[in-house]
């Protein structure tokens, strides 16, 4: 949409306070350790990294590839060797960016999703955004095997910071991917992998996708690929990006055993790298009952962090403190409209010039009602949101709070 002079101001002024806070967390000393060192700490736990950055800064800055390595229930040796090889796995295929392979915290098979772990890879992307040249709307995650298993499980209680992910021969474990209507995700394995029904599991996974785009039409994208005749190795790397043997229709496969063939280009790099995020989607739905802890107040010195999904915070608020599992909202920019389709006892809506005219009243649709909603920008909201992600695509200029009343109806409260 084309901004008004008050969305050029404010878009001003928005940037002028993720410039101030971009320069104190530079004088950080505790982050300029942990960059220098690739090394971050929470909760007792650390997570170590490898980095390296390829090809000149394009326009934006350089996409970051987040790469999670295999292993799991082994010693400690066998899971550094696994490290170690992922800090090569995928490097050859990036042409422009930075590829980062974290070290997962455990040595155990949810060595990549710990509690702690989603905390760690917040710090780890917002000291890459604050150190190095990387474009917030280009940060992918994949991973090979147990970090396949991670994906699964990151992707959808960190939607928000991807552009898109991207899994390798993992299992999901029962994840539900409701979260992902705004992520893209390819799903990777050999259809000879059958430890632990991981080729099994990938065909189920992706009929729960397609069923999901059914339901949100432009919503859940998604790529699955079963490489034809293939074990738990397959070629999801080569950079000279040959065309590679998966069945035509993984669905069909599964229920009857149909394996009919297609040639694709497997490379996962190249996948990911069409995608950049939409940091405010027309539709979000989030899923409260698959959401991380990444609050960790002490960490970052503020409160507020880790509450938010795209453009709305539900503040201290669990799903059972509101009254319900999960959160539908829709932007409507021609009609200067949000309409609240799911909600519970309190919701605050992130706004901005991007997304609504402010000059113009605000229309709020809930429960069947309509608010009519004047916003005047203060300057408070976008020093939060600043500080609430440590990303400048998710500075905010005012916000609208829904608090449900005892009987029932909506009040709002406009910052």
């Amino acid at each position: 949409m084309t901004l008004t002079l008050l969305g050029e101001e404010l878009r001003r002024h928005a940037m002028f306070i993720w410039d101030e806070y971009l320069r104190k967390q530079r004088q950080d000393e505790k982050r300029v350790q942990e960059h220098r060192d690739q090394v971050v700490t929470y909760g007792g736990e650390t997570m170590k990294y490898f980095a390296v950055t390829k090809g000149e800064q394009p326009d934006g800055g350089y996409p970051l590839y987040i790469a999670l390595h295999g292993g799991g229930q082994e010693s400690t040796e066998y899971n550094d060797g696994a490290w170690q090889r992922m800090q090569a796995n995928y490097v050859r295929s990036i042409r422009q960016g930075v590829y980062l392979a974290p070290r997962g915290i455990t040595d155990t098979w949810g060595m990549h999703f710990q509690p702690e772990s989603y905390v760690l890879y917040d710090r780890l992307i917002e000291n890459m955004i604050l150190f190095e040249p990387v474009n917030p709307d280009k940060i992918y995650l994949l991973g090979f095997s147990a970090g396949g298993d991670g994906v699964y499980q990151i992707a959808p209680r960190m939607a928000d910071r991807w552009a898109a992910v991207h899994m390798s021969t993992g299992h999901p474990n029962s994840v539900d991917l409701c979260n992902l209507a705004s992520t893209p995700i390819a799903l990777q394995v050999g259809q000879n992998d059958q430890m632990y029904d991981r080729n099994l599991e990938t065909a189920k996974m992706d009929q729960l996708l397609e069923a999901l785009a059914g339901e949100t039409p432009g919503s859940y994208t998604h790529t699955t690929w079963i490489h034809f005749q293939k074990g738990h190795r397959i070629p999801d790397n080569d950079p000279a990006e040959l065309l590679n043997n998966v069945l035509q229709n993984p669905q069909k496969w599964l229920s009857l055993d149909i394996s009919d063939t297609k040639v694709a280009n497997t490379n996962a790099i190249r996948w990911l790298t069409q995608f950049e995020r939409n940091p405010r989607p027309a539709k979000v739905i989030w899923d409260l009952n698959v959401r991380a802890d990444r609050t960790a107040e002490a960490l970052w010195g503020h409160e507020g962090h880790g509450r938010q999904h795209y453009w709305i915070d539900v503040g201290d608020h669990t799903s059972e403190s509101l009254g319900v599992d999960r959160i539908i909202v829709d932007l409507d920019r021609s009609h200067n409209t949000i309409r609240v389709e799911e909600a519970g006892s309190y919701l605050r809506l992130l706004i901005d010039a991007e997304m609504l005219n402010l000059e113009e009243p605000v229309r709020i649709m809930v429960d069947g009602g309509i608010h009519i909603v004047v916003v005047r920008p203060t300057g408070k909201v976008p020093k939060e949101t600043a500080k609430q992600r440590g990303d400048p695509r998710y500075v905010f200029d005012a916000s609208i709070t829904l608090l449900q009343t005892s009987n029932g109806s909506y009040i709002t409260v406009v910052e």
